[in-house]
């Protein structure tokens, strides 16, 4: 099975994979630790850059990934992130 921790070094020596994440995803009061991960195959990569996001949300900490490419012909896109709050939301999340 899959979910057998010995199997993934396995898994990501096979697929040349590596694991980028190198900071603490999940706080508590008495640890911290690097549960949520990102694996990608650096080298088709020309750079890639990690940014840790405290959410406020919960316990777990996102990350972004951000690449680098030296394509010349990619556009400029500007994005924006937005959260919708209403009863329903707040009852998902408290669920």
């Amino acid at each position: 099975m899959w979910g057998h921790k010995h199997q993934l070094p396995k898994l990501e020596l096979f697929c040349n994979l590596s694991s980028i994440i190198n900071f603490p995803t999940r706080v508590q009061n008495t640890s911290a630790t690097a549960i949520d991960n990102i694996f990608i195959d650096v080298s088709q990569l020309d750079s890639y850059m990690v940014t840790l996001i405290i959410n406020g949300v919960s316990d777990h900490d996102a990350q972004l990934l951000t690449i680098s490419t030296e394509c010349s012909h990619v556009s400029i896109h500007k994005f924006k992130t937005i959260r919708k709050i209403n009863k329903y939301t707040i009852s998902d999340l408290t669920n």
